[in-house]
């Protein structure tokens, strides 16, 4: 049998660390999972149902139900506000809990059919895949972040900001590093590529340096 596969990474908004998922998971044709879609796939749901996101244990069952149904890769998922939202809902403990199960799932029945997977996300190196097989802490400037993420909307012909982006960023970066329960932190032995001043094809590259 093939030694496993498992590549959890981890990194705050806009770092690059879905791109570099996607890439890594096509180059070993693994199974590959967005966390971060997760709660954004339930702060749509939210939005939708006109729910406050400060107050939501109660819908909390309608919201995994909704969430159960929407594709992870649809565009919707991806805009400002859902990241917003989803950055406040993401201090919920008991959010947190629900989607821990869907996650670990995810891990544990990739490895049964392809022998591993890739997951990215804020605690994926620290929770949901503390044995992976090689963990990565992606990074850079906030202020290259925002100027990343204000290209992509405009290239897309989106109206964008980009000191409303700065903020919104490092917004989210508090919420994430302090949070109670699964802070983004660096995981002990885990493998950090700041890409401020790398492209994609070079921090793939740091990333299969370890692999290979």
């Amino acid at each position: 049998m093939k030694k496993s596969l498992v590549i959890a990474i981890d990194g705050p908004s806009a770092s690059g660390k879905g791109t570099l998922a996607k890439r890594l998971a096509n180059k070993f044709n693994l199974p590959y999972l967005n966390s971060g879609a997760l709660y954004r796939g339930a702060a749509l749901a939210i939005i939708n149902q006109n729910i406050d996101p400060n107050n939501f244990t109660d819908y909390l069952p309608q919201i995994m139900q909704d969430l159960a149904k929407m594709d992870l890769e649809d565009e919707a998922l991806f805009n400002e506000y859902v990241g917003q939202v989803a950055s406040i809902i993401a201090k919920e403990s008991f959010l947190r809990k629900a989607l821990l199960s869907w996650q670990q799932d995810f891990a544990k029945n990739s490895k049964q059919t392809h022998n591993g997977c890739v997951i990215d996300g804020r605690d994926i190196t620290t929770v949901i895949c503390p044995d992976a097989d090689y963990k990565f802490f992606v990074k850079a400037e906030v202020e290259i972040r925002a100027q990343r993420r204000f290209d992509q909307l405009k290239a897309k012909g989106e109206d964008a900001n980009y000191d409303q982006i700065l903020q919104q960023l490092k917004d989210r970066d508090f919420n994430d590093i302090n949070r109670k329960d699964s802070p983004l932190i660096i995981a002990p032995k885990a493998i950090v590529i700041d890409n401020s001043n790398l492209d994609v094809e070079q921090t793939v590259s740091k990333a299969l340096e370890v692999i290979i």
